[in-house]
């Protein structure tokens, strides 16, 4: 099945970079990202994000985006902390999300540490969802040896 759902992913992939609405492919996304390896998720993790920055108001992008974090490696974790940045965008995401997203602040890569604070970033901009956690967190990302991480965490620490 990795065959298939490679293929199936590639091409849902190639419309959601022409803009096309492919909310039809969520059910089938969601039934990959329980039963297919690293490869697959990684793959169905950026078409859920890329739904969500197409601005894709269906909730079951979030819901599924959720679903995967537990379990999720690096490269699924940034798409996962993408996509629920972009959620935050289109006025959908909960402090489920951001708990979440406060854990991945606490990756050892960098990019993943990074997207989670631009993230966390939207939810305090776009959704007004905060708590002292996150703000605590962002603080600490400011001394991150990443510059990238700071300025991320700068942005979800500044005013827009």
């Amino acid at each position: 099945m990795t065959e298939e759902s490679i293929e199936f992913l590639a091409a849902v992939e190639a419309d959601l970079r022409a803009n096309k609405d492919r909310t039809d492919a969520l059910d089938e996304i969601f039934q990959i990202s329980f039963t297919e390896g690293a490869e697959v998720l990684e793959k169905a993790s950026w078409c859920l994000a890329k739904m969500a920055q197409n601005k894709c108001h269906d909730m079951r992008v979030y819901d599924i985006l959720i679903s995967m974090y537990p379990d999720a490696d690096d490269s699924v974790a940034e798409n996962i902390a993408w996509g629920l940045g972009e959620m935050a965008g289109s006025g959908i995401g909960t402090y489920d999300a951001l708990n979440a997203l406060k854990k991945l602040t606490c990756s050892d890569v960098s990019t993943v540490r990074s997207t989670a604070a631009w993230a966390i970033g939207r939810y305090h901009h776009r959704l007004c969802l905060s708590d002292p956690e996150s703000v605590e967190c962002l603080g600490s990302l400011l001394e991150d040896c990443s510059e990238l991480v700071r300025r991320s965490a700068r942005f979800a620490i500044d005013d827009e």
